[in-house]
């Protein structure tokens, strides 16, 4: 297939990943994985060799592209290192920061009792990938924040990550970001920042590869 991209790896990330708590109960997100797909149907279309590391999509995965299943952190962790040498890896899922540091076999009972749970944190996949990386491998992240202090949290993501480009998505509202059709974005890279304005999440998808080219 020729493109842009053309005899590229990519490696995606999608969707949200669960951490359980027992033998039927997990801590999880809202993420649908709609982001991480297009992203990885686009990288596809312009002739890259895609890897889609999935976890728990409610969507379809795009045709042409290889799809490991990877349910929790510890999964994504596992499989993006394995995979890390890709040309581009574009880190879309929403990968838990905490799991229960003690997960149960079997199916808890309800009582009257509290159930109180520990978290410990999850490795942090994408600051693991940003210490590894080589030279001419363009690494993107995602930042799911709210309001203008999230827009910074994901600008000091760049420096600390060691990665290309973070791209800020605003969740707190219905209509963009976690399983919903439309994403708005600011593009956050040590050039500078482009807003990408609500748009269907394949066109989010091209404005966000357009970016990824300019680096190879």
């Amino acid at each position: 297939m020729s493109g842009a991209l053309a005899g590229k790896r990519v490696l995606v990330t999608a969707g949200g990943t669960r951490e359980p708590l027992d033998a039927v109960r997990y801590i999880g997100n809202r993420s649908s994985g709609r982001m991480g797909v297009a992203l990885a149907a686009e990288a596809r279309r312009r002739g890259a060799e895609v890897t889609l590391i999935a976890s728990n999509l409610t969507v379809p995965a795009p045709e042409g592209v290889e799809v490991v299943d990877a349910p929790t952190a510890a999964d994504v962790e596992t499989e993006a290192s394995a995979r890390s040498d890709a040309d581009v890896l574009l880190m879309a899922a929403a990968v838990s920061d905490y799991r229960p540091s003690e997960t149960e076999t079997t199916k808890r009972p309800k009582d009257e009792h509290v159930w109180r749970i520990e978290l410990e944190p999850t490795t942090d996949v994408l600051k693991a990938l940003g210490e590894r990386r080589t030279n001419g491998q363009v690494l993107v992240g995602f930042a799911a924040e709210i309001g203008a202090a999230g827009l910074e949290r994901a600008r000091e993501k760049l420096t600390a990550k060691r990665v290309d480009l973070i791209v800020y998505n605003d969740v707190s509202g219905d209509d963009v970001g976690f399983d919903a059709e439309e994403n708005e974005v600011v593009i956050v890279s040590a050039e500078g920042e482009r807003r990408v304005a609500k748009a269907p999440k394949a066109e989010i998808a091209a404005a966000i590869l357009d970016e990824v080219e300019q680096r190879i």
